[in-house]
């Protein structure tokens, strides 16, 4: 959300001043000296500044303090938000120590190397899981997420008073706990916890990981999509409202890079498709390396074949549990792979999708490397596995569409 400045009026009216002004001086010193005097440009509007709220926002949710003229100073001061923001201390403390070590080992030995030249990252069926996605791709500037759960809003700091923190703060933690415990959001919890009973929508949760993982909210940007592919600015409006995007810009530390994460609400199967908007806003972007994580499945039915196809023929790099694409596109398209951890069947109700070609491949010692950590579905009960896929060169990725 920017800030206005409504510096139009003023703009004009100084304008006009400055040439009377010129004007005077000009005759005065043309009398005097014989000499022309310079005119003054008028004063250029300040560019308007992004607010404040949206990293006030996150840090509250994420149960870190805020500014002291804040507008959530006084709910800070309140038992249930402070027993809150010490749990979470506790509760990071752990996860960075234990699951998050880990998983930037394995970043740093299998994924810091590899090079695809790639413009953005792309996690469809992603939730909020800014998390992972951070974390395996520590160094991309742009991700773009994509599932059927809502943008969400920001609600006002007005609609939480001390009286309902204790409710607010239970809540926040019912919504965190799923991917930290086990690291994925699960779709039956997002479908009531992100339509109403925690969160409106994703927003919150992608506000509430960013700021707690230690980044700063720059902006949040609402947009809609054309036909074509393009995003225009939507009116943020008044909560609670249904939008089609969101953009979100943080930076990472010290770091001063902006880095930006969309979140589109969209129907990934047969929409993919029919509505081709969406994916003419990826081809804008360029060529994505791929995330796919806990992803029902869903890019083994017939429903997903658009939005499976989009992903062989544009990503450079997939990066991918069992539940992505399937083994078998890969070794058929003549990919580079690599096989991570172990595999194992899945769990009810996706028994059916248990590849036996995978498991093949992970019965090879000389083709398996060490995953290091727990992750998907069946993490901590039975072990995991990850599939990195690299596009051979010899198989280009799909060009842009010519433009009319």
């Amino acid at each position: 959300m920017k800030s206005e400045i409504d510096a139009g009026g003023r703009g004009f009216t100084n304008a006009r001043h400055c040439r009377l002004a010129a004007l005077l001086l000009v005759a005065v010193f043309t009398q005097a000296c014989g000499q022309h005097a310079a005119t003054q440009d008028p004063p250029k509007a300040k560019a308007a500044a992004p607010s404040q709220l949206p990293n006030d926002t996150a840090r509250f949710l994420a149960g870190l303090k805020g500014r002291p003229d804040g507008p959530y100073s006084k709910l800070e001061e309140t038992a249930p938000w402070q027993k809150y923001a010490k749990d979470f201390d506790g509760i990071w403390a752990g996860i960075e120590n234990g699951q998050f070590k880990k998983v930037d080992e394995f970043q740093q030995r299998e994924l810091a190397g590899t090079k695809t030249n790639s413009s953005f990252v792309f996690y469809p069926l992603s939730g909020p899981d800014v998390l992972y996605a951070n974390r395996f791709f520590p160094n991309a500037k742009v991700f773009v997420f994509a599932g059927l759960e809502p943008v969400g809003n920001l609600r006002p700091p007005s609609s939480y008073t001390p009286e309902t923190m204790d409710r607010e703060t239970r809540h926040w933690r019912l919504g965190v706990s799923s991917i930290i415990e086990r690291s994925f959001f699960v779709t039956s919890e997002m479908d009531h916890q992100f339509r109403g009973e925690v969160f409106d929508g994703l927003l919150p949760m992608i506000l509430l990981l960013l700021s707690r993982s230690g980044h700063t909210i720059v902006d949040v940007q609402y947009h809609k999509l054309t036909d074509d592919g393009k995003l225009e600015p939507e009116d943020p409006g008044t909560p609670p409202k249904k939008h089609q995007s969101v953009e979100v810009q943080f930076r990472r530390g010290e770091d001063p890079t902006v880095r930006t994460v969309y979140y589109f609400s969209r129907d990934l199967a047969a929409g993919f498709e029919k509505n081709p908007a969406f994916a003419r806003f990826l081809t804008s972007l360029g060529t994505p390396d791929t995330l796919v994580k806990s992803g029902s499945f869903l890019l083994h039915w017939q429903m997903c074949n658009a939005l499976r196809k989009y992903i062989l023929e544009n990503s450079n790099m997939v990066l991918q549990d069992d539940t992505g694409v399937p083994y078998a596109y890969f070794t058929k398209g003549g990919w580079d792979i690599r096989l991570f951890g172990q595999y194992s069947r899945p769990d009810k109700p996706f028994t059916n999708h248990y590849q036996k070609d995978l498991a093949a491949a992970f019965e090879d010692p000389a083709r398996v490397r060490k995953l290091g950590f727990p992750l998907g579905y069946g993490a901590k009960r039975r072990p995991s596995s990850m599939i990195l896929a690299m596009r051979p060169v010899k198989v280009a990725a799909a060009p842009a569409p010519a433009k009319n």
